[in-house]
């Protein structure tokens, strides 16, 4: 009774495996604590191993198990925000070690020894330590991601598992450790049996025909050991409020995010937004926010969900920024390129979206376009729309920008003195760390 989603590629006799548990049953209050158990699960003792032998067998015996935790947005439901969170802990290893995996597996998920207070302290360190580093070494994404959360659910819940909001709850909870460590161990051992169980499981496995040999015992063993007690799901409602937020830093530089969502101003996705990815980071914003401005980078996406966003990285500018931004869709509706020109972006487009697989990316590729339910015919539209774009497709997309850029979505993360300065664009300002 277990849904498989079977990936067949040959993978030159090695099985890549991904258990994943459905998370729209844990209530949006425990999301942090699923980060941390998400950050805490094979790195800490188990029933039958310390945690370094855990490591050892895990790696004589595969290519590695990790767990991670996923979203997948759902493009045929865009208008709802419809969108699957999953825990998954993924394994690869040849087809004949595939009954040590799985049972590595159930030791981790089963087994681990959530009330070693003293390695989760150690654990929650790290994360605290590593979250900083992301933080300050890839302002641009923290600051588009929490952009993008004030209307986005899936932005959201992924800020909530791995980004500011996250940070400041574990930081809360390292800093209070001894008052906190009972709760959390009880609270993590609670959501290992409502998350880890058979009923809310799916398999997704990549191997060529003969990798699927033995498969249904090894799953049902693993099945089996999961927890099969009755458990009280709370559906996860997520909220979304505008903050406009400006994070300081210790870094005199600023990353400058502008985001919104063009599916929620009734504008529809098409291939060209692809191309223009490409321009604003060749032409447009390349020439205005790197080469005139003196950033180091700058960025821009537009995706099939209708989440968008604008950054620059490594910026000396914040108000300079935003206004470069804003007169985005008055230089694509004027936009002009010869045949030459646009062949050259398209070509550059193509070569993004071409980029060589392995057989666990063509997977994992496989198993995204599943869950958000986009078949080949749309895929193959999409490239279609990219190969036969013109001048006018692209100077058509400034209704579209200036429709995300009406949303107002602000953040930066960046240095005092330039927040201050410009108190009156951002609602609010405090310290990246406290």
């Amino acid at each position: 009774d277990v849904p498989v989603v079977y990936h067949e590629i040959e993978t030159n006799g090695i099985g890549y495996v991904n258990v994943m548990f459905d998370l729209s049953g844990v209530s949006a209050e425990e999301l942090a604590d699923v980060g941390i158990l998400q950050s805490v699960l094979g790195i800490i003792d188990t029933e039958n191993y310390e945690y370094s032998e855990l490591f050892n067998e895990i790696n004589v015996n595969t290519g590695g198990i990790g767990t991670s935790l996923e979203l997948y947005n759902n493009v045929t439901r865009v208008k709802e925000k419809e969108f699957k969170a999953t825990f998954e802990i993924k394994g690869k290893a040849l087809y004949s070690q595939l009954e040590k995996t799985f049972a590595m597996m159930a030791e981790i998920l089963t087994a681990s020894k959530l009330d070693d207070t003293k390695r989760i302290r150690e654990i929650l360190a790290m994360l605290k330590s590593r979250l900083l580093m992301k933080f300050q070494s890839s302002g641009h994404t923290t600051a588009a991601l929490r952009a993008l959360s004030y209307a986005s659910p899936s932005a959201k819940f992924k800020d909530m598992t791995s980004g500011i909001d996250f940070y400041k709850r574990v930081a809360y909870i390292e800093e209070h450790f001894d008052e906190e460590k009972e709760a959390l161990s009880q609270r993590l051992y609670a959501l290992t049996k409502k998350i880890f169980r058979p009923d809310n499981m799916m398999i997704s496995y990549t191997a060529a025909r003969e990798g699927l040999e033995g498969m249904e015992p090894r799953i049902a063993e693993l099945a089996g050991k999961l927890n099969h007690e009755k458990v009280t799901e709370t559906p996860c409602i997520i909220h979304c409020e505008k903050k406009n937020e400006g994070f300081k830093t210790a870094s005199k530089v600023q990353y400058v995010a502008r985001t919104g969502n063009f599916i929620d101003r009734g504008v529809e996705y098409t291939g060209a937004l692809q191309i223009l990815k490409v321009i604003l980071s060749y032409d447009y914003l390349w020439q205005n926010i790197r080469v005139k401005g003196g950033a180091y980078g700058c960025m821009s996406s537009f995706k099939k969900s209708g989440d968008s966003f604008l950054v620059s990285y490594r910026d000396p500018h914040l108000k300079n920024t935003l206004e470069v931004f804003e007169k985005t869709p008055e230089y694509l509706r004027a936009f002009t390129a010869d045949e030459r020109e646009m062949t050259k972006y398209i070509i550059g487009t193509i070569s993004d979206l071409d980029v060589p697989m392995n057989p666990y990316a063509k997977g994992e590729l496989s198993l995204g376009a599943w869950f958000a339910g986009v078949t080949e015919e749309e895929l193959q539209e999409e490239r279609n729309q990219i190969l036969t774009a013109q001048p006018e497709d692209i100077q058509a997309l400034g209704d579209l920008v200036e429709s995300v850029l009406k949303q107002k979505n602000i953040c930066v993360v960046g240095s005092e003195s330039a927040l201050e300065k410009n108190r009156e664009i951002l609602k609010q300002i405090e310290p990246l760390v406290k």
